[in-house]
């Protein structure tokens, strides 16, 4: 994996997160907004169930953007261990892996690079616990569908690889 096509995934991913909510945004704004939100009855709550729409849209923007500051500056771990920046591939015994960033945010989040399915882990998941400090050839436990199956990391891409 070559971690400079990953970083540049990683930005442009954050990137269409913060496109996406401030369209989502300024749609909800402008629903806040329209003539059609004014109440009609003192039951009519359209107008400001839109505008409470429209601030946490708002606040959404704020997050997005603030994930996407964190990962412009984005440092890959050069560590043998997991640990915060840390690339790694995970594989079950069924076949299934996945490529790992352990990251502050975004957490749950996938993306493509490279063809390849990258996940997002933040170390306040139980997930993301269980594999700090851990190092290739290591098994841990993951759920999957409520289910605990094993799987193995069976590489950490470094910087000076």
């Amino acid at each position: 994996m070559m971690l400079d096509q990953l970083y540049l995934a990683l930005v442009a991913y954050a990137e269409h997160r913060v496109a996406v909510a401030k369209e989502a945004a300024n749609q909800a704004r402008s629903a806040a907004t329209d003539r059609e939100s004014v109440a009609e009855t003192k039951w009519d709550t359209f107008g400001l169930e839109n505008s409470y729409l429209a601030h946490g849209q708002s606040v959404r923007v704020a997050e997005c953007e603030a994930d996407l500051a964190y990962f412009k500056k984005f440092a890959f771990s050069d560590s043998d261990e997991i640990t915060l920046g840390s690339v790694f591939k995970v594989e079950r015994q069924d076949g299934w892996s996945k490529i790992v960033i352990l990251s502050q945010c975004c957490g749950g989040a996938e993306f493509e690079c490279q063809g390849s399915s990258i996940l997002l882990v933040t170390p306040q998941t139980p997930l993301g616990q269980s594999l700090l400090g851990r190092e290739e050839g290591d098994e841990i436990l993951m759920k999957s569908r409520g289910v605990d199956q094993e799987a193995e990391i069976v590489k950490i891409f470094l910087p000076r690889d």
